[in-house]
């Protein structure tokens, strides 16, 4: 599609139209549905990422696990929603400290935390070959800050907060995704 096309909107268009495709798949046959499913998580979804559209990927992405693994995406959902709920007021906890010790060295910043998708434990538990239990990733915060010195600020601010874990640092700033995405990436204990 990228190849055939000039106008990126004709992209996005089908996009939005694949995205509405399988939040309705349900009433195909499973032949169907597998099949959409496979073709939105090996080319809708990649293509929503490349353009930088998260959100969308994100629900591809989901959508297309539920309907082409529905037994695996059924635990993986129960064993996250069972992780948030008795983690609930921890994140809160911790969101606040981090909020506070921002604050205190001047950084304006919004903390946010999420729960990774389905799909991306799946994903995980693939790569590193380890079963659900063995994923201690899952939930994470996200600090937002106005300018890219205050990013850097930021990281050491949390890392005088909590402490890193050795080797689980990544700098999306000085070296960007290729759909432009700028983020660092740290591990706290």
């Amino acid at each position: 599609l990228f190849a055939v096309t000039d106008d990126i909107r004709v992209i996005v268009v089908k996009l939005a139209d694949r995205l509405h495709n399988m939040r309705t798949l349900g009433a195909l046959p499973p032949p169907k549905r597998r099949q959409k499913a496979k073709e939105t998580l090996e080319i809708y979804a990649p293509m929503a990422n490349r353009l930088g559209i998260n959100s969308v990927r994100q629900e591809l992405e989901d959508l297309g696990f539920r309907h082409l693994s529905p037994h695996r995406y059924e635990v993986i959902s129960r064993h996250l929603d069972q992780r948030f709920a008795k983690r609930r007021q921890l994140l809160r906890r911790v969101g606040g400290e981090l909020t506070k010790a921002l604050k205190g060295a001047g950084i304006a910043a919004r903390v946010t935390w999420r729960m990774k998708s389905p799909w991306a434990v799946y994903q995980k538990m693939r790569k590193k070959q380890r079963s659900l239990r063995d994923i201690s990733d899952v939930l994470g915060f996200r600090v937002i800050v106005d300018a890219v010195d205050d990013c850097y600020r930021a990281l050491g601010v949390l890392h005088q907060t909590y402490k890193p874990v050795p080797g689980h640092f990544k700098d999306y700033i000085a070296l960007p995704k290729e759909n432009g995405y700028q983020s660092l990436h740290t591990t706290l204990f």
